[in-house]
């Protein structure tokens, strides 16, 4: 018999009928959903719904999806102490809920007793008493006929067949019933019969005895959460149903007050059910015109995409209507999936706004036509206030002053203030001018960027994040760190995001959504590619039927039967990762008496978040000497002040660092110069930029060779032996390196090498000049040797950055500075 997927005529209620028409047939196909029987049933093999049969020896009942038990058998199974496999070889005991099922001969039309005694009554006495046989034999006797149905038990939400034929009720309602009357809980069996609850049985849910509004409701709101991934079980929603009853609620709307929803005291999961059903509902013929009439705004209903908006800070009317209309108005120009995060920070301002004019106004600020500049004035003093007690931060001060001005200026441009208009009559001095908004603390992005020592043990630690948050936040963290990108451009990148230039280069290909520029090519690693690599096999061996280009490469780990969901956050999952690391010591300097020390202090975790890893990218790079224009590229911005932003930090760094390293710095004799210094003077940062000129190891401040830029060494780059000359700790390696190439010349020349004696001579090194090399070296290798552990780790830190920033421009052979590894180191 097939299913009536077609709803009874009679409904006449609109919003019913609107809910009904809502439904899929499919999905009622799915559930197996008869309109003259009611009752949901969830399938077997599902990536949402499904619910496969329980391993356990014997057991019938349903499994959720990644778990071999069912509930009552994992609940045995932690109590038996024994392993899975030796617990799922015992044969299952009695069973509860378990679906009523038809006798096992063929075409008989009353129930098995039970799910061990597969057989109705009359066919169980049968086999037992009179043939005595083994079931199978049983089942091909020929004096076995198949018995009528016996009719539905009478319990006015039950469907169950009748077991005996004396009986009014199904084996368990007639068991309830006999219980009822011992205990003396009711004399009127008709009541009983009304108000009696169904039989809970596995992997079905009973809606008979609601009425059609909530049914349609119920029904509509499983396959919304099943469309959106969401796993919905039987045990949610059966309480919710015999609730619905007991109550007579005449819709699920009912629990759209708060009210009335903190009385389901049910688990936190019913809840979550109640919650999101009451959600696609209201969505549910929604639409922006009708929705932004609301306090309250659900974007998905403009957007497609979640998030809210939250009008109800205006206190005033008008003034709320008007910032309304001015979101409405302003929403579709918004990109990317959270429109919201853009718009709701004006929405705040204004609030701001409302609360000064509530707080300082007799009338409350009610009246458009009575405000005045004198109220803006206030307004801009309450904020100042609120910024010196540290309510406000002196830079969100200055925000939510040119947020107001602009939702004020907009309110004017949209005609809001003509004559029948919410805002008539607002005077034209009710606006902010350019003089109120106070200066923006400067922003020197110092502590954006991330040291190096914290990045080198944030790489060491990437396994822990892998165990604390999944191997998507892991690899998406990886991928801020390469990369530079933003959390969101990473969290939705597609599984094929990876390409190639013409030369084999790995390129990823990626979406800018913050400036709406798609398709973006970023030039990568073969370390990088080879983390998408090994991702998407990851992904593709989850999701093989779901086809590539409606993957991600960062799928979520629920509500994503498909894999076409990108995962929420990286955010939450590293927090909790960066919060349960040691503590990160890097070297501060601080005030110890009157003399400024370097300590290795712990490193602020607040400061690293994923947004961190793209100002410490641009920071790399441009520590890297990687020219402006080119890392505006890389970060793909359109404007190269942007860029700079991300980098200024970088003179400072580098200037710390070489307040380290000159202390540490040797004349061409080993002589220690400046060993008192315990910082440069801004004009002697000065003098140092434009009075000295680098040199292959070491600096130069000879005069006319630094006028000439390097290209005028009167005696032709033999610095060891020229006064000008200084070189500091950070050319060790080049010292060390340039007296090898000595050594190495001086033995090959030594050999059989064709030239003239002159020309011999003249190339060949002098013993002096290897001598003064080695004492130089040894002497700033004595000097390191007598510093501390702690303060060598100084000296290596600002010996990296001096090192990364450092351009010698001279015409000479020179020992070549290695290229720079743009790319977190990671752990062998």
């Amino acid at each position: 018999m097939g299913l009536a997927l077609v709803a009874p005529v009679q409904v006449k209620d609109s919003r019913t009928r609107q809910i009904i028409d809502a439904l899929d047939p499919e999905f009622l196909q799915l559930v197996r959903w008869d309109w003259d029987l009611r009752v949901i049933f969830y399938p077997k093999s599902h990536p949402v719904l499904g619910m496969p049969d329980c391993v356990a020896n014997g057991c019938v009942r349903g499994a959720r999806f990644g778990r071999p038990l069912c509930m009552g058998c994992e609940a045995i199974w932690k109590e038996s102490g024994q392993s899975v496999e030796d617990f799922i070889k015992v044969a299952k005991g009695r069973m509860l809920g378990v679906r009523q099922q038809p006798c096992r001969v063929p075409e008989c039309q009353r129930p098995w007793k039970s799910s061990t005694m597969v057989l109705c009554e009359a066919h169980y006495r049968q086999r037992v008493d009179t043939l005595k046989l083994p079931l199978e034999e049983f089942l091909r006797h020929p004096a076995v006929k198949p018995r009528e149905s016996l009719g539905e038990c009478e319990v006015e939400v039950c469907y169950r067949q009748r077991q005996y034929a004396r009986a009014r009720y199904c084996q368990a309602h007639h068991l309830r019933w006999k219980a009822a009357r011992r205990r003396g809980e009711t004399a009127n069996e008709e009541t009983w019969r009304r108000a009696e609850t169904a039989v809970n049985a596995d992997r079905e849910v009973n809606l008979r005895g609601l009425p059609e509004r909530v049914v349609a409701e119920i029904l509509y709101g499983l396959q919304a959460r099943t469309a959106a991934g969401s796993k919905t079980w039987d045990h949610f929603l059966r309480p919710l149903c015999d609730r619905l009853r007991a109550d007579g609620a005449p819709s699920l709307e009912v629990f759209a007050d708060p009210a009335k929803f903190e009385t389901l005291a049910h688990t936190k999961a019913v809840r979550s059910v109640v919650r999101t059903m009451l959600v696609w509902l209201t969505r549910l013929g929604a639409t922006p015109e009708s929705e932004h009439r609301k306090d309250v705004w659900d974007l998905h209903i403009f957007t497609g995409h979640g998030g809210t908006l939250d009008f109800t800070g205006i206190s005033q009317s008008r003034l709320r209507e008007a910032v309304k209309i001015w979101a409405y108005d302003d929403l579709p120009r918004r990109r990317g999936a959270r429109p919201h995060t853009a718009v709701q920070p004006y929405v705040t301002a204004m609030t701001r706004l409302s609360e000064s004019l509530r707080l300082q106004r007799e009338d409350g600020g009610d009246n458009p036509a009575l405000l005045h500049r004198g109220d803006i004035v206030a307004f801009c003093n309450r904020l100042a206030f609120l910024a010196e007690n540290g309510t406000i931060s002196a830079r969100t001060r200055s925000h939510i002053v040119r947020d107001v001005a602009l939702v004020l200026t907009r309110i004017r441009t949209l005609g809001l203030t003509h004559p029948g208009q919410v805002m008539e009559g607002l005077p034209p001095d009710f606006r902010l001018q350019r003089e109120d908004t106070p200066d923006e603390p400067e922003d020197t992005e110092a502590g954006k960027d991330l040291p190096d020592t914290v990045m080198r043990q944030l790489c060491d630690n990437l396994d822990a994040l892998e165990q604390t948050a999944g191997r998507e936040v892991r690899v998406g963290t990886e991928l801020l760190m390469d990369t530079g990108r933003r959390p969101e451009e990473i969290r939705e990148l597609p599984l094929d995001c990876l390409a190639q230039d013409p030369d084999g280069s790995p390129i990823l290909v990626y979406n800018n959504f913050k400036s709406y520029r798609l398709g973006r090519r970023l030039p990568i690693g073969k370390a990088t590619a080879a983390v998408i690599t090994g991702q998407q096999e990851r992904v593709r061996t989850l999701f093989p039927h779901t086809p590539v280009s409606e993957l991600k490469l960062l799928p979520a780990t629920k509500k994503n039967p498909r894999g076409t969901k990108a995962i929420y956050s990286i955010s939450e999952g590293h927090r909790t990762w960066v919060d349960s690391l040691p503590d990160f010591l890097v070297p501060i300097t601080v005030e110890e008496g009157v003399e400024p020390v370097t300590r290795l202090l712990p490193f602020d975790k607040t400061r690293i978040f994923p947004y961190a890893y793209r100002h410490t990218y641009a920071q790399r790079h441009a520590d890297a000497s990687v020219a402006p224009d080119v890392l505006k590229e890389l970060m793909d911005h359109t404007d190269l002040k942007v860029t700079q932003n991300y980098y200024r930090v970088s003179q400072e760094r580098r200037r710390e660092a070489v307040d380290r390293v000159v202390a540490l710095q040797f004349d061409r004799h080993g002589n220690r110069v400046w060993r008192k210094a315990q910082s440069l003077l801004d004009s002697e940062h000065v003098r140092r930029a434009i009075g000295e000129v680098s040199v292959p190891y070491g600096v130069c401040q000879e005069p006319s060779n630094v006028a000439a830029g390097g290209q005028s060494c009167p005696i032709r780059f033999r610095c060891v032996g020229c006064d000008h000359f200084r070189t500091d700790v950070s050319y060790l390696p080049d010292l060390q390196a340039y007296l090898a190439d000595l050594l190495r010349s001086r033995e090959r020349l030594m050999s059989a090498f064709e030239a003239d004696d002159w020309a011999r001579s003249e190339a060949m090194p002098s013993d002096e000049e290897i001598r003064r090399v080695r004492r130089l070296i040894a002497r700033v290798k004595a000097d390191l040797g007598d510093l501390s552990g702690e303060e060598q780790a100084q000296i290596e830190e600002a010996v990296a950055v001096v090192r990364r920033s450092r351009t010698v421009l001279l015409g000479i052979p020179r020992i070549g500075q290695p290229l720079p590894d743009v790319r977190p180191r990671r752990p062998a």
